[in-house]
């Protein structure tokens, strides 16, 4: 296949990537106007962690999906590949809804004023309510207790979930060369993406890879390491890492390869933004939950090579590619 058709084909690749993330996560514009930009405005931090906890596991899980989709790298001839890999992860019934307490001291910032019940003294704040990904059509709540009674109760009818739904997806192009003395570098990358009036992404990610094989010719199936890292922002105020460091073995059956791999990553997500109610400038930090993952999956080679997997670990991912080259 000529490199140009390979650069044409990676072109709609692109096109479906941007699709993809025009609709991903709720990062489109919600039905009552709302996007993750403004809601994060309206949240303090607290609430906010609780509301995006289960985003940056999503992320994290999907970032780390689809690094592979065979063990073999040649020992000297060059490759180079180009496609599309796409993947989602399985949230489980806990993300939809979430809830945070945090002791306090009772002030105006949780709706207790001067000269009422419990101000200035230590409290309780308990914030309840749908995650990003929990229910459009109910709020959340916010219930501030002193010696254990609630002393007020808010309802945060504005704060719904985003996009309600039990499935992150992810898209995204990549390029590996490998040939060189058994090793393999892969690419993935997406220029700024405006996928919403002043919402852009931006993504990239890099990984090397090493083949047992090219020391070790006399083992019985294919071996390679690995590690990848990667990053993904999205607009000004959200900024997620990823990283992997895996082993994966394959075995070709004449057209069908056969894999499996183990491995060892982590993720995380920085949130910066203004909350609206006092001014404050609001910044943390979230770790994924996924650190250990199995994944078991199978690349059907008809010329361009088509996979698919599925990852299993703290929740299910599900990932599958595209793959052209030469």
């Amino acid at each position: 296949m000529s490199a140009k058709k390979i650069w044409g084909m990676n072109g709609i690749a692109m096109a479906l990537v941007v699709l993809a993330l025009s609709n991903w996560t709720g990062l489109a514009q919600a039905q009552d106007g709302n996007d993750l930009e403004q809601l994060l405005e309206d949240m303090s931090g607290a609430y906010a962690e609780g509301y995006l906890a289960p985003l940056v596991t999503g992320f994290g899980i999907n970032q780390n999906s689809a690094l592979y989709h065979t063990a073999f790298i040649p020992g000297t001839t060059v490759t180079i590949s180009l496609g599309l890999k796409v993947m989602g992860t399985k949230l489980s019934d806990e993300d939809q809804t979430f809830r945070v307490v945090r002791n306090i001291t009772i002030n105006e910032d949780y709706g207790v004023n001067p000269g009422e019940e419990g101000y200035g003294e230590d409290g309780v704040v308990v914030m309840s309510g749908p995650t990003v990904f929990g229910s459009e059509d109910e709020g959340g709540r916010m219930t501030v207790l002193y010696h254990g009674l609630p002393v007020h109760v808010e309802d945060l009818s504005d704060l719904t979930g985003l996009v309600e739904s039990k499935f992150v997806p992810l898209a995204m192009p990549q390029a590996s060369v490998g040939g060189i003395m058994g090793m393999e570098a892969t690419l993935r990358w997406l220029p700024d993406i405006e996928i919403q009036s002043g919402v852009k992404v931006k993504l990239w990610g890099i990984g090397l890879a090493a083949s047992a094989n090219y020391w070790l010719p006399t083992l019985p199936v294919d071996v390679k390491v690995g590690f990848f890292n990667q990053s993904l922002d999205v607009g000004d105020y959200v900024a997620t890492d990823a990283r992997s460091l895996y082993v994966v073995a394959s075995k070709e059956f004449s057209m069908l390869t056969a894999y499996g791999g183990l491995s060892r990553e982590s993720s995380s997500m920085d949130v910066t933004y203004t909350y609206s109610g006092t001014g404050e400038e609001i910044a943390f930090s979230l770790d994924g939950v996924q650190k250990n993952r199995m994944t078991i999956g199978a690349t059907l080679n008809l010329g361009l090579k088509i996979n698919g997997e599925i990852g299993l670990g703290d929740l299910t991912s599900f990932s599958g590619g595209l793959m052209f080259g030469f």
